[in-house]
């Protein structure tokens, strides 16, 4: 891309080998003549005010290929102040170039939030939606969207920027309640000059330009992360990440009540558990509460026994319940398991798995926060120095570090996926060494990764290459039935066989019709169930699925064509989606018992 000058700039546009960036000057000029009501007629004269152009320029794009022959065309029209219809050259917001080809999209940080911006050099301002920043200065404006909708501006807002592994910059930017493109963020002229300027490499790939190489690299050793709920810090001399919740309405608790000290485990399950402790001593994740140093101990975290059946081993976990009452969690970014599959089925063959090491143990807590989080491990009180996994903010803590690593190279971010701590690597993008080795330089260490082709854990399930395809299966053998039924313990039951399972067939209704069950013969959660019906039919499920299970299928989905299929009777509704000859996800829903009647004549 060529730098415009300033000569260019004052005569109302910027050159470049992609756009062409009209200036609030030249805007004032050529909006009165070429701007559009919503039904496509020229807007009068009169109705177009300089506070409207002022606006109206943070999202006006004005696009032309890089030919000189277009070029001069562009300017032709500029200087006349009409439009050249077919061309794309006007104050206009539709380009030329499709969709796809004419956004240009970057990872930026605004005011604290990651987000994916779209990158206009048309537009002389940025453009936020209300939901970026918290306080603006009101100032009520209409204005046309790409759609040719009009929605109205809220007004003016400074917002904090800063790119991976660049410095922070302030920046003005236009206020809307709308979310053009759907982005939240549109990163316009101002706020590329701020960040140093651009380049699109022929990819289409943005990368923005720092001002100043040798200070950005420094910070981007020292990496922050600074959220409403949570922040954390990586420390380079150390290459270790600390992190620090942030307590509700910012206000510390003070002691908290509990004073149980353990849930003991089951005595054939005390020496693994008390061996697997031992270990978090030796590796400093429990270290000796010293009181001289942190005052006398706020919280105490009851540890408890969990067995992991496909690990076939103990693994100690935390009670934070009380803690988590003190610690507002911000989810609505949080990763939602199905619909990250999705993401993943469709990445291709060629695709592998990295699983980071013990991944909450290598984030630490830092040390003033450490005597809320004491534990008794054999008459000896010890505090919990890493990451608890039972506390409510550890995932987003987690998935923010994760994500924040793979940032700082662009190749690496843009081969991977991540959920928390599992990273999914599309290796004809970036290789899984690399990954691994840019994940070493940032402190998170990592087991050797796993060609998928060859068998790999996805999400809780077992995908392998069959016949040049991958296909999946349940990775957890069908667990045995318990003798004292609860309806705690059949909902859990029911889960652990159809968990995130995209196809479960027949028995998705099954174990729906056994959870409705179960709810009318009990009325609370731990009341014992003495029904010899239920539990023999939890039986003869369980007995078919080891014998017929229907939970597998194709792993890969490629295009954008599918089929879904519908049926139904008195009892449920069912849907199954069918891509290349096969089902790739099945759904059902159970009729209300009001309603079954009335459901049978529907599908009649």
């Amino acid at each position: 891309m060529r730098v415009s000058s300033p000569e260019k700039q004052r005569r109302g546009y910027e050159e470049s080998s992609l756009d062409y960036a009209v200036t609030p000057a030249a805007a004032r000029s050529i909006l009165p003549r070429t701007a559009k009501l919503s039904d496509g007629r020229l807007a009068p004269a009169d109705r177009v005010t300089e506070e409207v152009a002022d606006v109206a320029l943070a999202l006006c794009v004005v696009s032309a290929a890089g030919r000189s022959r277009r070029r001069a065309r562009a300017l032709r029209s500029l200087r006349s102040g009409k439009r050249e219809w077919g061309r794309g050259v006007g104050a206009t917001l539709f380009s030329p170039l499709p969709l796809t080809q004419a956004l240009r999209t970057a990872q930026i940080d605004v005011n604290g939030v990651r987000r994916s911006v779209l990158v206009y050099t048309g537009c002389s301002k940025c453009s936020a939606h209300v939901s970026c920043c918290g306080k603006w200065r009101k100032a009520v404006i209409n204005m046309v969207a790409v759609d040719g909708r009009e929605f109205q501006c809220e007004g003016i807002s400074t917002v904090r920027l800063r790119p991976p592994g660049g410095a922070v910059v302030h920046v003005q930017a236009v206020m809307v309640r709308s979310k053009p493109f759907g982005f939240e963020f549109i990163l316009g002229m101002n706020g590329i000059t701020a960040l140093g300027g651009m380049i699109i490499d022929d990819r289409r790939h943005v990368q923005l330009r720092l001002k100043n190489p040798s200070l950005c690299g420094a910070v981007s050793d020292g990496l922050k992360i600074e959220e409403r709920d949570f922040s954390a810090s990586f420390d380079p001399v150390n290459r270790s990440w600390t992190a620090a919740w942030k307590w509700s309405e910012g206000a510390e608790p003070g002691a908290l009540r509990n004073t149980m000290e353990e849930y003991p485990p089951a005595e054939e399950a005390r020496t693994a558990y008390e061996e697997e402790l031992d270990t978090w001593i030796d590796n400093g994740w429990l270290v000796p509460y010293n009181e001289e140093e942190f005052g006398p101990p706020k919280g105490l975290i009851p540890p408890m026994a969990v067995v992991q059946p496909n690990k076939s081993k103990e693994r100690p976990v935390m009670d934070f319940r009380e803690l988590n009452d003190h610690i507002e969690t911000f989810t609505a970014d949080t990763d939602i398991c199905a619909q990250k599959m999705r993401e993943w089925r469709r990445e291709g063959p060629n695709v592998a798995m990295i699983d980071l090491t013990k991944a909450y143990h290598q984030i630490r807590i830092d040390k003033s926060l450490w005597p809320y989080q004491t534990v008794v491990f054999l008459r000896r009180r010890y505090c919990l120095t890493r990451l608890g996994f039972s506390l409510n903010v550890a995932p987003l803590i987690m998935k923010a570090v994760v994500s924040r690593v793979l940032s700082q190279d662009q190749v690496v971010e843009r081969g991977t996926s991540t959920y928390t701590d599992d990273i999914l690597v599309n290796e004809n993008v970036v290789k899984a060494r690399r990954v691994e080795e840019h994940l070493a330089r940032y402190g998170l260490t990592c087991k050797p990764h796993e060609h998928v082709v060859n068998g790999a854990h996805v999400l809780g399930l077992k995908v392998l290459g069959l016949d040049r395809k991958l296909v999946w299966k349940r990775d957890n053998p069908v667990p045995r039935v318990s003798d004292r039924l609860t309806r705690r313990s059949v909902f859990s039951y029911c889960s652990r066989l159809v968990g995130n399972l995209p196809v479960c067939g027949w028995f998705r209704i099954a174990a729906a019709f056994v959870k409705r069950k179960v709810n009318s013969t009990t009325t609370n959660w731990d009341e014992v169930v003495n029904d010899v019906e239920l539990w023999t039919l939890l039986t003869e499920i369980a007995d078919e699925v080891r014998k017929r299970d229907p939970a597998h299928g194709m792993w890969n989905v490629a295009g954008d064509h599918g089929r879904v299929w519908v049926d139904a009777n008195s009892l449920a509704i069912g849907i199954a989606i069918e891509a290349d000859g096969s089902i790739i996800e099945d759904a059902v829903w159970l009729w209300p018992d009001d309603a079954r009647s009335e459901s049978a004549h529907c599908v009649e």
